[in-house]
């Protein structure tokens, strides 16, 4: 059911990686379904046509895919099933000499010519997804997705399971056997396990993801440094040569140009934070390439907040790409962006502002919801990431846009007494 979940969804132009967990849910409460749709006392050309409308229904709901698009991707699928089923039936008949009817009363047999089936659908699946081919190009909804954690998956994994034993008794009665159920039971435990590990790997993939780029922007504030430090004795033979000839000018116009290659440095320097140190100077960079300046007022470290120095670079890191891709948007209105940091009695305060573009009130009501973004070809996760990590960890979070003001996204952070000047790493 996964497979056909899968090739269905894909076919459509709606796959998306992250969302694995949605596919696992969707693909064993219809398989839940269907195996109630089974037990019921109607005519095989019923049960199909009920089950296939279901099928529909839910992924119509569920995944919010438009019904030609998911009618296409289902009945192409369905059509993908049924021609490796018959060849495979075909294949396996012949070789265990043995047909359809006497297969199916052997469990065992009957597993073994289930698997070629699934090793084809998900041999297409892969070559599909690698080819990046889909019927329909490749759009997705601006709704927030979603989010599921282990427990309620597993409340789903359970009626699945209890709906096989079901209409296995419906189907077999009091001489279901005992070896068999056990059987069953087994597989199911191991797929609950094996999709639990699944889940826990994937967030710690995203985690380790996050820890890799922020050790990037270390390496590359100290490259940038040690750059520095290396050229410095070739600038001082320079200005030596320059003042041996008493070219004044030469010398006073070098002597500019190296103050403000170390100003852009030393803007970005903060002496206990090396983390929040190479994000800034990641960023100056990369603005710097899209002709906007970054101005930093660092009156605080953010070194007394309780919580990792992944999460605050996260914060800062996503405010600051959400203004320069709105500028850049926008038609440049402005090419700054102001960071600013203060540390208070109580609390500490993050702000991010540019000037323009301003957001509409509409908009402001949407702009933290997961999904939902003006730009083409964004996730629209950002800002719903700097929400959710500044609940996370007690903040509030406040936006103003007008034309007076500006857009300015504020950031308060309680400080706990007592509270050590050493953020966590992990």
């Amino acid at each position: 059911m996964l497979l056909i979940v899968l090739l269905s969804v894909f076919l459509a132009g709606r796959y998306e990686q992250q969302q694995a967990i949605k596919y696992f849910i969707a693909a064993l409460f219809l398989a839940c379904v269907f195996e109630g749709i089974q037990g019921l006392s109607l005519a095989e050309s019923i049960r199909l046509i009920i089950q296939l409308l279901v099928f529909l229904l839910f992924m119509i709901l569920f995944f919010r895919i438009p019904i030609i698009r998911i009618l296409t991707g289902t009945v192409i699928t369905l059509l993908l099933l049924q021609a490796t089923e018959i060849i495979t039936i075909k294949v396996f008949t012949t070789f265990a000499h043995k047909d359809l009817l006497d297969i199916k009363k052997d469990s065992l047999l009957w597993l073994f010519m289930i698997w070629p089936n699934l090793l084809i659908l998900s041999l297409t699946f892969w070559l599909l997804y690698r080819k990046k081919f889909s019927i329909f190009k490749e759009d997705h909804p601006t709704a927030r997705p979603q989010s599921y954690s282990i427990g309620s998956y597993l409340f789903f994994t359970f009626l699945y399971i209890f709906s096989i034993i079901g209409a296995e008794f419906l189907a077999k009665g009091s001489k279901q056997s005992g070896i068999q159920l056990a059987f069953l039971l087994g597989f199911e435990i191991f797929s609950i396990l094996l999709v639990r590990e699944i889940i826990t790997s994937k967030a710690r993939e995203t985690e380790l993801s996050i820890h890799k780029q922020y050790i990037a922007d270390i390496t590359s504030l100290f490259t940038t440094i040690r750059a520095q430090r290396h050229d410095f004795a070739n600038h001082i033979q320079v200005l030596y040569i320059f003042a041996k000839q008493k070219n004044h000018e030469r010398l006073l116009a070098y002597i500019e140009e190296l103050v403000e290659q170390v100003k852009e440095i030393n803007e970005v320097l903060v002496s206990d934070n090396p983390g929040l140190s190479a994000l800034l100077q990641a960023k100056a960079c990369q603005f710097k390439e899209k002709d906007i300046a970054l101005n930093l007022q660092l009156f605080s470290s953010l070194t007394e907040l309780d919580m990792r120095a992944t999460e605050v670079n996260q914060i800062i890191g996503n405010l600051l790409d959400n203004a320069a891709d709105a500028i850049e948007l926008a038609g440049y209105p402005t090419q700054e962006i102001h960071l600013r940091t203060n540390r208070q009695e109580s609390n500490t305060c993050i702000k991010v502002t540019n000037i323009r573009p301003v957001i509409s009130a509409d908009m402001q009501k949407k702009i933290f919801e997961y999904g939902f973004s003006t730009k083409p070809h964004h996730t629209g996760v950002g800002l719903a990431i700097v929400h959710s990590l500044v609940k996370k960890n007690g903040g509030t979070l406040s936006l103003i846009s007008n034309e007076e003001h500006g857009t300015e996204f504020t950031i308060t952070f309680p400080i706990k007494e007592g509270t050590k000047r050493e953020q966590k790493t992990s």
